[in-house]
């Protein structure tokens, strides 16, 4: 309470104390049912949410073997690197294409004639091409030296793709103007509209143009042969379903290099070392979370939980159930060198699952990936457990509520406790004023009968 206490003022007895006592008896036994009702949902809530966590990681990873496009992503490689890069989709055709990189797609630059660099050459207005586009710069005087008008054509707002900067070499400085884009669709050219003659038109030689500093040229590449031209350096469809990114020409020691496109199974391979890895963690979340310490006599918080002997029944019966539509000889997990330990985690043997990837890529697909395949099956099996109506989700959110409910009684008593330590100090309060009443009439009676007149044996 935030008002003053004095001990007894009457019978002297140290009333908080008492007050503190009553209180305390009253308040103990509800608190040590609320610290355990408390412990034991969090302890629930804890193990039920490292449950789930291990099964979100089990399902991300059934995800990269589910369905069939988790066995028909492409790999690339060359004979020779540092040429042409590749990414391959779906649609790629497997196979084998000789590469030759004859020109590097590059962008227009052309520059203005040498300026000194503080000289302003007054307003007017820069009419620039860029390709069959155009776009117009206003000059101000005031910022008319070449600093100023790169600055100007970077920030017109409707610039069709041209950078602007200036080079000071031995001869002077330029204003040179570059297309964001490479290829021959991407030239540039400027005009000029200046207020006086002399002016921005000194930009330009005597033929009214720019200075070609590099030329606008396209890419061109051999496919097996075939001739294939583009305005940059990345050609996306000359081969179905790759994208090709050219990079350097070829030369006369290296000539070509062979492009090889095939499925990506070194991909499948890593994909199927983490579900193993993740399953592992599911087994051992489990194990630890249902355990029972005999010695100790103390059981772990999920020990004899139905729903999680449930799951774990129910993802072995599936890891040992033969797949319909699997195909010799790969029909089970065993087959792809997957066994299961005395613990119930898996064990992988590397060298046994490389070679069934290397020579039954499509049937490893099938047992995996098919119709009904074992990711699919068990992705499903998953769902019902952590889903957004899983099983143990729903567990998870039914302890959540019981917590809040928790908080709410928590509180709800101790405004309670607050009232009843009040009533009980209003009680001990009002006991004092009575022993003070009757002391103070005691004290009154000793006095009279101490001042009372003595009588008889008097003499005379």
């Amino acid at each position: 309470m935030g008002d003053l206490k004095l001990p007894g003022v009457g019978s002297g007895f140290p009333i908080q104390s008492f007050v503190d006592a009553t209180v305390n008896a009253e308040r103990a036994p509800k608190e040590q049912l609320f610290n355990k009702r408390e412990a034991d949902i969090s302890v629930k809530l804890s193990a039920y949410g490292s449950l789930t966590g291990a099964l979100d990681g089990f399902k991300t990873a059934l995800g990269k073997l589910e369905g069939n496009d988790a066995f028909q992503k492409r790999s690339t490689s060359f004979s020779e690197s540092g040429f042409v890069s590749a990414k391959a989709s779906k649609n790629a055709v497997a196979g084998s294409y000789t590469l030759v990189v004859n020109k590097l797609a590059q962008a227009h630059k052309a520059g203005s004639q040498a300026i000194d660099t503080t000289s302003k050459l007054g307003d007017g207005s820069l009419n620039i091409s860029v390709g069959d586009q155009s776009f117009s710069v206003a000059i101000a005087e005031g910022s008319s030296t070449l600093a100023g008008i790169a600055d100007a054509i970077n920030r017109a707002e409707d610039n069709k793709g041209v950078k602007a900067t200036v080079v000071t070499d031995d001869a002077g400085s330029r204003l040179v103007l570059f297309s964001e884009k490479t290829g021959t669709d991407h030239q540039i050219s400027l005009s000029v509209n200046e207020s006086s003659p002399g002016g921005l038109s000194q930009l330009l030689d005597a033929e009214g143009k720019l200075t070609e500093v590099q030329a606008a040229q396209n890419a061109e590449i051999t496919i097996d042969g075939a001739m294939v031209t583009s305005q940059s350096n990345e050609i996306k469809d000359a081969i179905a379903g790759v994208t090709l990114t050219l990079d350097k020409i070829n030369t006369t020691e290296k000539p070509d290099t062979r492009l090889t496109i095939g499925y990506d199974k070194k991909a499948v391979e890593t994909n199927i070392k983490s579900l193993v890895d993740a399953f592992n963690k599911v087994v051992n979340t489990v194990d630890s979370l249902t355990s029972y310490d005999a010695e100790a006599n103390k059981a772990s918080p999920l020990n004899g939980d139905t729903s999680t002997r449930n799951l774990m029944s129910q993802l072995r019966r599936m890891m040992s159930t033969p797949i319909e539509g699997a195909q010799a000889p790969v029909q089970t997990l065993a087959d792809l060198g997957i066994t299961t330990n005395k613990d119930g985690t898996l064990e992988l043997d590397s060298e046994q699952l490389q070679q069934q990837l290397s020579d039954n890529f499509e049937q490893v697909g099938a047992l995996l990936a098919g119709d009904k395949g074992l990711t699919g099956q068990l992705k499903g099996l998953t769902e019902e457990f952590v889903g957004k109506e899983g099983i143990l989700t729903q567990k998870g959110e039914s302890l959540a509520d019981q917590m809040k409910k928790l908080d709410k009684e928590k509180a709800s008593f101790s405004a309670y406790m607050e009232q009843y330590e009040a009533r009980v100090y209003k009680q001990f309060s009002a006991m004092d004023m009575v022993v003070a009443q009757m002391n103070q009439q005691l004290s009154s009676v000793i006095s009279a009968f101490e001042n009372m007149p003595s009588f008889g044996n008097s003499k005379k």
